[in-house]
């Protein structure tokens, strides 16, 4: 797992080591990337790797998991316009497209998926869902399965798209899910 810690300089160190690492992934095969080079071109040595993070997939959970943050930062998630949620969602992963096409290629779809559930799945309130879990006994616990579901579907859609070569616009992959996710 990688360093937690909140300070400037752990996040400067992660940062730097995960832009060098995406950089060689977007060139060669990750089992070709060495620690070494990865650390050479952050301008850092193999002990500030090793202080920071275990293994070089832990730069990708890093990676994973501060896209997902900003994610929760940038869509509001609590819009009762289904639409406009489902295209903001769609076009900030199509501004990440170079790290889709990684998780794709590498097939790293379901490291993804367990760090996108669990981040949100407690934290995201759909205004669209609250009318079906008013009449359930345990309101959060619905919740957190209803989000669950719909958060699977939502990587695996993101994935699809990566795997396709981004080839739908985020229009359509949201007109798509429109179709799918039943609303009153």
């Amino acid at each position: 797992m990688y360093n937690c810690s909140r300070s400037p300089q752990v996040r400067y160190s992660l940062e730097s080591l995960t832009k060098s690492f995406f950089y060689f992934l977007q060139k060669k095969p990750m089992k070709e990337i060495s620690i070494t080079q990865i650390c050479d071109r952050a301008g850092m040595s193999r002990r500030t790797f090793y202080r920071n993070c275990e293994t070089k997939e832990d730069l990708i959970i890093y990676a994973c998991d501060r896209l997902i943050i900003a994610l929760l930062e940038t869509v509001d998630f609590s819009s009762e316009d289904a639409r406009q949620l489902y295209l903001n969602f769609f076009k900030y992963w199509g501004q990440h497209k170079p790290f889709l096409r990684c998780l794709a290629e590498y097939k790293l779809y379901g490291l993804f998926v367990e760090r996108f559930v669990q981040t949100c799945s407690r934290q995201m309130r759909f205004p669209l869902q609250e009318q079906a879990f008013r009449e359930k006994q345990d309101v959060e616990r619905c919740r957190f399965f209803s989000n669950s579901f719909l958060l699977g579907g939502l990587s695996r859609m993101l994935y699809a798209w990566a795997e396709e070569g981004f080839s739908s616009s985020e229009e359509e992959l949201t007109e798509t899910i429109l179709f799918l996710v039943p609303r009153k």
